[in-house]
């Protein structure tokens, strides 16, 4: 009610504000096949805490750029945005690109507030593999944790959210990280090599369990859609804990 309240306020009040060209950066074109090929929308943040925000997009080529948005110039049109840094999102040893474009990103703060000190937050990246990133606030790794195992073959995202906050669960944490993601099997869905990869290990793993032996007794039981959800320790990525929701 109060926001169509406010829409109705600013149409009965027009001129009271308009929108100007400001800044603008411009992406390589890439082609979309599947839904789940889109990169996650950007995001606001103020990363190192100086009161001014930075724009966070991430790319196809496994990257994820920090963009100026303040405008140098009023009433001249659309200016480039200044890339202030960017960080890959490859694996530090092998450089391969297969799994490691971004799905999901969120910004938020991690330490405790203290008088005088700028609230400074971390970035938590997810990628397709299932790798779940955490970067300080000048884009230096803190951690990196993979999941993939925990996922059946072929399945892929339907839906992941993250959640960042300065709560800690156990004493001498930094914060806490909570991920959780909604996956669908589709067995005809074409999935890029390094996920058939991961997907085909994880079977193997799973194989050996005894979980997946009453699944194969019973392939009606094997679990189609579910939402899992992980809690990491904000500054070492550690699980704390794990679940499952039907």
């Amino acid at each position: 009610m109060l926001s169509a309240f406010a829409i109705f306020f600013s149409l009965q009040h027009e001129g009271d504000f308009s929108f100007r060209e400001a800044w603008m950066h411009l992406s390589d074109e890439y082609p979309i096949k599947f839904e789940g090929e889109r990169l996650p929308p950007p995001i606001v943040a103020d990363l190192n805490g100086d009161g001014k925000s930075e724009v966070l997009i991430a790319t196809h080529d496994a990257k994820i750029q920090v963009l100026e948005p303040h405008s140098r110039r009023v009433d001249e049109g659309f200016s480039n945005a200044r890339v202030l840094a960017e960080v890959s999102l490859l694996p530090d040893k092998v450089r391969v690109s297969s799994g490691r474009r971004a799905v999901a990103m969120a910004a938020g703060v991690i330490e405790r507030p203290r008088p005088g000190k700028a609230r400074k937050h971390v970035l938590v990246v997810v990628t397709s593999g299932w790798s779940v990133m955490c970067f300080d606030s000048n884009l230096k790794k803190l951690w990196e944790n993979n999941l993939q195992e925990d996922f059946p073959h072929n399945a892929h995202h339907r839906e992941i959210a993250i959640s960042i906050s300065n709560y800690t669960l156990k004493h001498g944490d930094s914060g806490l990280v909570i991920v959780g993601g909604r996956m669908e099997v589709q067995p005809h869905i074409l999935l890029d090599p390094f996920e058939e990869i991961q997907a085909e290990k994880s079977t193997e793993h799973r194989g050996k369990s005894d979980t997946e032996k009453e699944a194969s007794e019973n392939p009606g039981t094997v679990d189609s859609r579910h939402f899992k959800f992980y809690a990491f320790a904000g500054g070492s990525g550690i699980v704390r804990w794990h679940g499952k929701n039907e």
